[in-house]
Formats: structure tokens, C-alpha cells, sequence
């Protein structure tokens, strides 16, 4: 029996533009920032960091020009408190802000060296100057699951009265895993009842689980990447994230995913970068099956192996030959070659391959396979031959 998809809307803003060019070592183009935000544009993401105003005239200019196009997408622009820092966004042209503050102790001793105070008043003014210039922000707390959770409420409070409209609870760190995420964002909303917008980074591999628990305890909303792309470990993927929710938590964002791996591509190639095989959503080796059982399977039944069809996220399916392969793979494959063989021919052709691909250390190309099946129908032609002879 199918279950309904989930009447709840989950909101996404992808900080690629933004967060992800702070990934140590990338720096996007004036036409690689203006393409990936028409790209994210195009798929239906709701909201896009698009840049940092204060990192200098360039910046701005490239923000300005994307600014000036036609999207669809909410966008947004990333704000130090200061108030400064607003009128720079304001010459920018944008109607949406990010106003960001350090909240933890350690941040405030260490980085700031002043109290929880000055945060206040820092904020304040920041967000008055915003109001000023009838800016929409969403305050965010870095640092925040390392602030105390009392001080924290202080600021979402005051958030809530100056009129922003979200508040962005950041894991800057990675302190929380999915457990202590789901306890930590109840807990607030409990307390609080105002939207919530986690942002996760991915220390322990646990970005998107953690980006998942946040929803389960009541956030509204969630900062990703495509691929992941952040500083340091990066953030939840994207991807990962719009795939886990529809078919973990059958909610259907209205985003088109078949375009997931060319997005994929173009950010990792502006990046410098590759998408890695083994990639979760969009690496090749996602539907790609080796071993005899699975692709049996899959022969079968996609879905004995395959959460979803490859072409939802713009991916095909490959049945490899290797070390691991059984019979029905070869008897696909040469299918595709319009070579019937028989099951004994299947086999042998098998044991040639395995043999191969352990000394290449890979699997096999097709033409590899090619080249096996001539040398063994001409084997066994000449064998043939040698018996009538005799």
C-alpha cells in the first residue's frame, strides 16, 4: 500500500555561493556564480546564499549583476552584525539578509573578548539599520550548539520582537550528533514556537543526519550545499538532503532532482574538483553493480538493489564486469552487443574476465570484453577445426 507523501513543507537555502566558496582553495567565477544560481534557480530551490557583501567591490558587483536577473528563488546575501556591513548589502540592490553573531563562550572570549552584552547590543543595532533600509533577515547564531541554551532563547526572543522572520541555529562545530540535534531543537521550539533554520557542518560525517533530526524535532527549515561543498568538512549535500526527505520522510519538495548530477558536475568542476564515484545521490558508482547477486537482482527487479530509478537524479544504470561478476551480467552484456550466448559460453567467458580484471586491478570495458569474446570464439573455432581434422 503506497503511504501519502507528508503534507509538510520543508524549506531549503543553499549556501554553495556562499559557504561553499569558503571551501579552503575555491573561488568561483563571475559567470560560475551567476550559472550555479540560475542552476539551483531552475530545479525549484527556494532561497540562495548568493554571496558576502563585505568581501570587497568585486564581490558586491557580482552580487548586484545576480541581484538584477529574474529568479524565482528568495535571495539572500550573508552579514556580519555590523552595521556597515547592511549598507553594503543595501548598495547591492538585495531584499533579503543573513545577520550572523557568534553566541558561545568560546567564541565571545576568544574571538570577540566581550560579553553576552555586547552580542546583544551588537545585534540590535544591526538589526535597527536593517529595518531602516526594509531589509528581510533571518539572525543567525554561530556557534550556537556550544552556547548556553538559556542566553540563546534570550536572542531568538529578541530576534522574534525586531522582526526577523528565522532564526539559524548553526552546529559550527559539529558538536551534535542526530540524537542530541533532535533533543536540542525540540527543546527550543518548546520554549520558543519561532521558525528554525539549522545549519550543519559535517566533522563526523553526520550533516545530513543531522539535518534530518532537526526536522523530526520541529526546524522548518535547512542550510545545504551541492555536494556538500563548505569551509573545513563542509555542510549538509543538497542532494542528499532533498532525497532523504523524500523517501525517508515522505516529503516532496517540488524540486526537480533529475538535474542533480549536472549541477553536481558544474559545482565540482568550478571547484576545482571531482565528484567523487562513490558519492551519496550523484556519484557514477551509485547504481553501478558488480557483484553476481545484485545485478542478478537488479536484472530482475531494480528495486531488490535501488532505492529509485537513476534518471530521478539524472544518473543511468551500469552493470559492470569484474572480479565479482556472475553469469547473468555477461549474458546482459553481450545481449547489448546482439551476441546470444549460451549459458556454457556465459561461463567461460566469466572465467576470462575474472581473470583480467584481477590483473588490471578494474573492471572491464566493453571493448575489453569484445576482445575476450573474439579470442574465445576463435579458440575454440580453431579447436573445433583441429578435431574434424584429426
Amino acid at each position: 500500500m503506497a503511504i501519502a507523501k507528508s503534507k509538510r513543507y520543508i524549506n531549503i537555502i543553499d549556501t554553495t555561493l556562499r559557504n561553499g566558496e569558503q571551501t579552503a582553495g575555491v573561488v568561483f567565477s563571475k559567470h560560475e556564480k551567476i550559472r550555479i544560481a540560475k542552476m539551483l534557480d531552475e530545479i525549484g530551490i527556494p532561497e540562495i546564499e548568493i554571496g558576502t557583501p563585505s568581501l570587497g567591490v568585486a564581490e558586491r558587483e557580482i552580487i548586484k549583476e545576480i541581484v538584477k536577473d529574474s529568479f524565482k528563488s528568495k535571495l539572500f546575501v550573508y552579514c556580519e552584525a555590523e552595521p556597515e556591513n547592511i549598507e553594503y548589502a543595501v548598495w547591492c540592490g538585495v531584499e533579503n539578509i543573513i545577520i550572523n553573531i557568534s553566541t558561545s563562550d568560546i567564541h565571545l572570549k576568544e574571538k570577540y573578548k566581550k560579553n553576552k552584552t555586547w552580542v546583544i547590543n551588537k545585534l540590535k543595532e544591526t538589526m535597527r539599520v536593517a529595518r531602516q533600509n526594509n531589509l528581510n533577515f533571518i539572525v543567525s547564531a554561530e556557534d550556537a550548539t556550544r552556547t548556553d541554551l538559556g542566553f540563546l532563547l534570550k536572542l531568538i526572543s529578541i530576534a522574534k520582537k525586531k522582526g526577523a522572520y528565522r532564526f539559524r541555529i548553526c552546529d559550527t562545530v559539529s558538536k551534535f550528533d542526530p540524537f542530541r540535534t533532535f533533543l536540542y531543537i525540540s527543546a527550543i521550539l518548546n520554549a520558543t514556537k519561532f521558525p528554525l533554520e539549522v545549519y550543519n557542518h559535517n566533522d563526523f560525517g553526520m550533516a545530513t543526519a543531522n539535518g534530518l533530526a532537526a526536522i523530526r524535532g520541529g526546524a522548518s527549515s535547512l542550510v545545504v550545499s551541492v555536494g556538500g561543498l563548505g569551509e573545513g568538512t563542509g555542510n549538509a549535500a543538497m542532494e542528499e538532503i532533498v532525497m532523504a526527505l523524500r523517501y525517508l520522510e515522505n516529503i516532496e519538495l517540488g524540486i526537480e532532482t533529475s538535474k542533480f548530477r549536472e549541477i553536481a558536475e558544474y559545482v565540482a568542476r568550478s571547484s576545482a574538483r571531482a565528484v567523487p564515484v562513490w558519492k551519496a545521490i550523484v556519484g557514477t558508482n551509485v547504481f553501478a553493480h558488480e557483484s553476481g547477486i545484485h545485478a542478478d537482482g537488479v536484472l530482475k527487479n531494480p528495486k531488490n538493489y535501488e532505492v529509485f530509478n537513476p534518471s530521478e537524479v539524472g544518473l543511468t544504470r551500469q552493470l559492470v564486469v569484474g572480479k565479482h561478476s556472475g553469469s547473468h551480467t555477461i549474458l546482459h552484456k553481450f545481449k547489448e552487443f546482439d551476441i546470444e550466448l549460451t549459458d556454457k559460453q556465459a561461463n567461460e567467458i566469466l572465467a576470462l574476465a575474472r581473470v583480467m580484471s584481477i590483473d588490471l586491478k578494474r573492471p572491464l570495458f566493453d571493448k575489453e570484453l569484445m576482445y575476450i569474446y573474439n579470442e574465445y570464439t576463435k579458440k575454440n573455432k580453431s579447436g573445433k577445426e583441429q578435431e574434424i581434422e584429426g
